[in-house]
């Protein structure tokens, strides 16, 4: 990349000028004098970080690589001793510090919790997107994404987007959009675990064995407390915000009561006293219209006239509440059980695509650049991934990287633009089906071709246009199934 080589030579001659600088004051130096011409490093600053796992090699998080030797973990409520307890996708609270490349950092602990274990129910395929799956569970009705959600099985090494099922017991992390919880991490319990845990806000107890647990979506489990239950220190109140964990009386059944063996004080919103440093979060947009508040993973946030919107149109989007349900990354300082928004920047996803990757330019195993083709179709698409690339492989036993990457591997990518125009890649999920994807602007179209992303696909009158005919500007969804070059499908999209 032209750009990157020009910016290493500026530095490069920068970096020459000031040795030659230096050797020239230390020979200049006076009798019994001597110049330290080592440069120092600045220093790095303090910060609490919220956000799912995307790698390993160290801890990626939030596109910052976490240096975890040292570090303390606790991993669903116990301690761990390294990060083979943890997985992609995963949401976890990192303490610790970032340099000042803004890419590098180290951290002091290292926490998991997911938000919901139980049965899953009533899964079903989005009628609009077969990439998209819902499902039940304790009550919480739970969205994965083939390409974003990880799947991990502690006895069933196939587990997968493809194999879930009802009746199989999982273990859930991600975030709330709404009252549906959309996952990045679904992990398979092993089959003789009957352990279930749920999270949210006590009331109606009654001072003996029972309360009523109303979870963040809204509805409620009855739990009731089993002989020698452990409970808080501080006992049990109203208002309280707790994770429950016990058995559900019919498993099989629609849960709606739970006998708690475990009843443990949690915090609603990642943070708490000990985060008097910057924090940075990342995640989706809500929008309480009944408080006018918003928040980012459950965290209240705050604006003031210092904010910096990235872009500055967000600003105009956050205050005609448009900008609910985007995603976005969140840094400032935690006060008073609220986030101060120091800078707040869009992260959203734009771009999907479908097609076979070869590594174009590669300064690390996650830091580089693919180029995507897409069978017969002409032309090409160039994607940056980087630390905050979340890379999935569901046939490898441990998670991979553009070293990895054979010559055109075929690849599922979510991306999103930059303001200098690339085009960077959410995640990376490598795949072994035939045909082809992009969902983008469309560039043009006639009555032989459209072009999208600047890669030409050849209609026909077997093409099939899903809301009407496209026009140049629209976001469209173009498959190519058999790989022909002749887009099968155009649809519309919001």
């Amino acid at each position: 990349m032209k750009h990157r080589s020009t910016n290493f030579t500026k530095t490069s001659a920068h970096s020459s000028i000031a040795l030659m600088l230096s050797l020239t004051l230390a020979a200049c130096g006076g009798s019994g004098q001597s110049a330290d011409t080592t440069p120092v490093p600045p220093s790095a600053t303090a910060k609490s970080a919220v956000g799912k796992i995307t790698g390993f090699g160290s801890v990626y998080v939030n596109g910052v690589e976490y240096d975890t030797n040292g570090a303390s973990y606790d991993v669903d409520d116990a301690s761990a001793s390294d990060d083979s307890a943890l997985a992609v996708g995963m949401v976890v609270k990192v303490q610790g510090s970032v340099n000042a490349d803004g890419r590098t950092g180290s951290a002091s602990s290292v926490s998991y919790d997911d938000e919901v274990e139980g049965i899953v129910e009533g899964l079903a395929t989005d009628g609009d997107d077969p990439s998209i799956k819902t499902f039940t569970v304790m009550n919480t009705m739970v969205r994965v994404h083939k390409n974003s959600t990880n799947f991990d099985g502690e006895d069933d090494a196939a587990f997968s987007f493809e194999t879930i099922m009802n009746g199989d017991n999982v273990e859930v992390s991600g975030e709330y959009d709404g009252d549906t919880l959309v996952a990045s991490y679904v992990e398979k319990q092993d089959s003789a675990d009957d352990d279930f845990e749920a999270k949210g806000t006590v009331t109606e107890y009654d001072d003996a064995e029972h309360f009523v647990l109303v979870l963040k979506n809204g509805s409620t489990l009855d739990v009731t407390l089993a002989a020698a239950a452990e409970i808080p220190s501080v006992g049990i109140a109203n208002d309280q915000y707790v994770e429950v964990e016990g058995t559900i009386p019919d498993p099989v059944g629609f849960p709606d009561s739970i006998l708690a063996t475990k009843v443990e004080l949690e915090d609603d919103d990642h943070f708490g006293d000990d985060d008097d440093d910057e924090v940075e979060i990342k995640g989706i947009l809500s929008f309480d219209a009944d408080t006018e508040t918003w928040s980012v993973r459950d965290v209240t946030i705050a604006f003031n006239d210092n904010t910096e919107y990235k872009p500055e149109s967000l600003m105009d989007s956050i205050a005609d509440g448009s900008a609910a349900g985007l995603t976005v990354e969140v840094e400032g300082f935690y006060v008073d059980e609220v986030l101060q928004v120091d800078e707040i920047e869009l992260e959203e996803d734009e771009l999907e695509f479908k097609g076979d990757a070869t590594v174009l330019e590669s300064a690390g195993p996650r830091d580089g650049t693919i180029r995507l083709s897409f069978g017969m179709a002409i032309g090409t698409v160039d994607v940056v991934v980087n630390s905050d690339t979340m890379f999935r492989d569901d046939e490898a036993m441990d998670h991979f990287d553009l070293d990895s990457i054979m010559d055109n591997a075929k690849v599922e990518v979510e991306a999103r633009w930059t303001d200098d125009g690339l085009i960077i890649a959410s995640s990376l999920h490598l795949e072994d089906d035939m045909g082809y994807e992009i969902k983008g602007p469309l560039d043009a179209i006639d009555d032989v071709s459209l072009t999208v992303l600047n890669v030409i696909f050849s209609v026909n009158e077997n093409t099939f246009f899903e809301n009407g005919a496209p026009v140049d500007g629209d976001y469209v969804e173009v498959e190519d199934e058999d790989a022909d070059g002749y887009a099968d499908s155009v649809e519309i999209e919001d």
